[in-house]
């Protein structure tokens, strides 16, 4: 019989975590969505078991509030940029997202970690390029992963209603997220970024409230089994 736990999750989690759950003996009812919305769910007094938030930040600020356990790194992840390969036609990051004919795509910050991440990026492109961090702030659009808007979770990331809507020419984001959305829409090229412009993301996992399920879930969390999944969706373990 297995475990059955209710878990918030961020939505870039939205392929790998079933498939971990059903490895290890998990029955997950598991709504994904921006890390900061979900985590002010639960400030609010929304019950769950388990919290897997993209940047540890969330997890830690329930951990001192007092409605989490210790909080753990659960995998890691890069950004990267993408969008079609007739635009993006080199491998200068900083330079394709500073293109003033292309509308560069982000997540929403402070609602969802991925947006901050980006911004993070943007906030290194001076030690390059002196001027790029307020030129890609002002053009970035941040149309995912924010309380309103538009575009919510579904199957697949929101980030591939955009491309099919032709919404942007490029996206920085997840490098997981950049794999999976080149299953479905053809010809999607992957460009990474620089050392000086990378961020390595941290995602987290508490147990909410003291719940046992949670603790037990977390506990068959530890198997190395769930390694081999994670790489395989293109996060590290």
């Amino acid at each position: 019989m297995k475990l059955e736990v209710k878990a918030y999750a961020a939505g870039s989690l939205r392929k790998v975590l079933p498939e971990i759950f059903n490895k290890i003996g998990i029955l997950g009812e598991i709504e994904f969505g921006p890390s900061g919305v979900l985590k002010e769910r639960i400030v609010n007094g929304e019950q769950v078991d388990l919290f897997f938030p993209a940047n540890m930040q969330h997890a830690q600020s329930l951990f001192e509030l007092g409605l989490s356990n210790m909080p753990q790194i659960f995998a890691h992840n890069e950004l990267c940029l993408f969008g079609k390969s007739d635009i993006l036609t080199n491998n200068d990051a900083l330079n394709l997202m500073l293109d003033p004919q292309y509308r560069l795509g982000t997540s929403t910050p402070i609602d969802d970690p991925g947006g901050d991440y980006a911004f993070a990026v943007f906030d290194k492109a001076d030690s390059i390029q002196k001027g790029a961090t307020d030129k890609l702030r002002e053009k970035a659009l941040p149309l995912v992963g924010g309380r309103n808007s538009k575009i919510k979770d579904g199957s697949h990331s929101p980030v591939y209603v955009l491309f099919k809507a032709s919404l942007v020419d490029m996206f920085l984001g997840y490098r997981t997220t950049a794999i999976d959305i080149s299953k479905y829409i053809d010809d999607i090229l992957i460009v990474d970024l620089p050392d000086s412009l990378q961020i390595r993301s941290e995602y987290g996992v508490v147990v909410v409230n003291g719940s046992n399920k949670g603790q037990l879930a977390l506990k068959l969390l530890q198997s190395p089994e769930i390694e081999e999944i994670l790489i395989e969706y293109g996060f590290s373990s």
